[in-house]
């Protein structure tokens, strides 16, 4: 590959007028599940556009993925927005997802539809892809590709100053995820076997790295309260009891749950259940004595409670004592005659 900037120029000139908004507003929105927004880069450069899909480099039909990395200081990353646009002739979804590695699986994914992408105008389309749970302060890559078919490819809104977002950037990648650049950096990720690394490389600018438009939202995750349990402090044993359990989690996440009887088994984190929900369990203990009941939850996302214990009675069967002395007394005849005289 002998200069890559062509790809941008091709890229507005096919898709006209996307680059006219040179700024890009930051629209701040509020989410019912009480998300924030987390990490972002909001400016456009007048006629930059990354494109996403298959396009031609150095006579070659390349199909084109572009990946943008962020540091998210929120526990859980909910959903995304990027400022995107696509060619009219497009008409195979794009895929967003979210990698610890570019080269790696993805955590999660969204697949969206191409009629929710606007044709030839730039708009900012939120993407609900199934929540995560991260490591804070840890890189991040949000990764966009599409299928490798003529005519169908997207435009993402991209920024060409270093200083639009300083915990990031756009990566590249022409040989369908196999290596990526950030087109600046020595730290590219390249596979020696891809084509693409068979030319020589120009780099857009030394010390400029490319941003695309985007937003993340988050939000952090608090483990849910000790739970409540109800029942009979008192049981017979190898009879069923039935016991109440319900918790509440700050953030009205469902729930699982874990029980200890305290005779040795236990119920392994059943659910979900909704923050909230009474939930009954049975259990029936098969010998005499006293017994403590444990038991914590979890949210969805993994963040654990703490413990709550309940104490249980189990005392030996009264019939059954009776039917010890009486078989003693029915030794001594006697005794007994005089037992029933007194009945």
């Amino acid at each position: 590959m002998k200069n890559i900037i062509p790809i941008f120029v091709i890229g507005i000139l096919i898709i006209g007028g996307l680059g006219a908004v040179a700024t890009v507003e930051k629209k701040l929105y509020v989410s019912p599940i009480s998300d924030e927004l987390d990490q972002f880069q909001t400016e456009m450069t007048e006629n930059i556009v990354t494109i996403i899909g298959q396009i031609p480099i150095d006579e070659n039909l390349t199909n084109v993925q572009v990946a943008q990395s962020f540091v998210p200081t929120k526990e859980i990353i909910t959903r995304v927005e990027l400022y995107i646009a696509k060619n009219i002739t497009t008409s195979y979804p794009i895929n967003i997802s979210i990698r610890k590695e570019l080269t790696e699986e993805d955590l999660t994914v969204e697949s969206v539809d191409a009629a929710i992408v606007p044709d030839e105008e730039f708009e900012w389309v939120e993407i609900d892809i199934p929540d995560i749970v991260i490591t804070t302060g840890q890189t991040y890559y949000l990764v966009a590709l599409t299928e490798n078919i003529t005519d169908n490819f997207y435009g993402w809104a991209a920024n060409n100053d270093s200083e639009s977002y300083q915990s990031g950037c756009a990566w590249f990648s022409y040989d369908d995820g196999d290596s990526w650049t950030n087109e600046s950096s020595i730290s590219s990720s390249h596979n020696p076997e891809s084509y693409y690394n068979n030319y020589e490389v120009t780099k857009m600018d030394e010390y400029v790295t490319w941003d695309t438009c985007f937003k993340t939202y988050g939000r952090n995750s608090s483990p849910p309260e000790a739970p409540i349990i109800n029942g009979p402090s008192s049981a017979r044993y190898n009879e069923s009891q039935s016991y109440l359990f319900t918790t509440t989690d700050p953030d009205g996440d469902d729930l699982f749950y874990q029980i200890l009887w305290g005779d040795g088994t236990s119920e392994e984190w059943i659910g979900p259940f909704h923050s909230d929900e009474i939930i009954t369990v049975n259990h029936t203990w098969k010998e005499q004595g006293t017994y403590v009941i444990a038991a914590r939850s979890k949210d969805i996302y993994g963040f654990v409670g703490d413990w709550t214990e309940f104490e249980v009675e189990i005392p030996r069967n009264s019939r059954f004592i009776f039917s010890i002395f009486y078989r003693f007394l029915a030794r001594f005849s006697m005794l007994e005659r005089l037992l029933n005289l007194i009945n």
